[in-house]
């Protein structure tokens, strides 16, 4: 039986998928000149001086940061573009998003006047609708990551479903006098 016992433990090890009572996620949003954002725990919290690296599409290193005491973090990319978000929490908890400025950065240095006046109108409302949708973003973020009721059901079925395994394979045992 020991032989069967452990045939079967390591056939529950090759569909072991990760935990994700403490996944982290990460959350930012690109608003006028700064990219601001947050990390924090599916199962409630967030990571306090967690490293945060911000980097070009390429690898390139643009910035090291330490999240805040509420996990939070902002900083002023250098110039309008793609940036690699990494929080690393420790303990093997690490959250990964890519983000792009999309130019808004940045006004075009020789512009005509009137097209400054459109750069500056432009700028201010992607501020406003950005102040208006980050609420939904974030309830989306948290939302994506909780345990759901189907969930919750399908980890019972998986216990039911292998506990009737062990019965019956114990009940074979029995009968055959092994």
């Amino acid at each position: 039986m020991s032989r069967l016992a452990a045939a079967l433990a390591a056939l529950l090890l090759l569909f072991a998928l990760p935990a994700e009572a403490h996944r982290l996620k990460l959350f930012a949003q690109a608003t006028g000149e700064n990219i601001a954002g947050y990390g924090f725990f599916i199962g409630g919290g967030r990571p306090q001086g967690a490293d945060l690296l911000v980097t070009m599409p390429d690898g390139t290193e643009v910035s090291r940061l330490k999240t805040g005491a509420d996990g939070g973090f902002s900083f002023a990319p250098p110039a309008p573009g793609r940036y690699h978000l990494s929080l690393a929490a420790g303990d093997g908890h690490f959250a990964e998003l890519d983000i792009s400025t999309d130019g808004t950065l940045a006004a075009p240095a020789a512009a005509p006047p009137q097209a400054s006046v459109t750069a500056d109108l432009d700028a201010r409302i992607e501020a406003a609708v950005a102040r208006q949708i980050r609420p939904l973003l974030e309830a989306y973020e948290a939302a994506d990551g909780r345990v759901r009721f189907n969930d919750l059901i399908g980890g019972l079925g998986w216990i039911v479903g292998l506990f009737g395994l062990w019965a019956w394979l114990r009940s074979r045992r029995d009968r055959h006098g092994d």
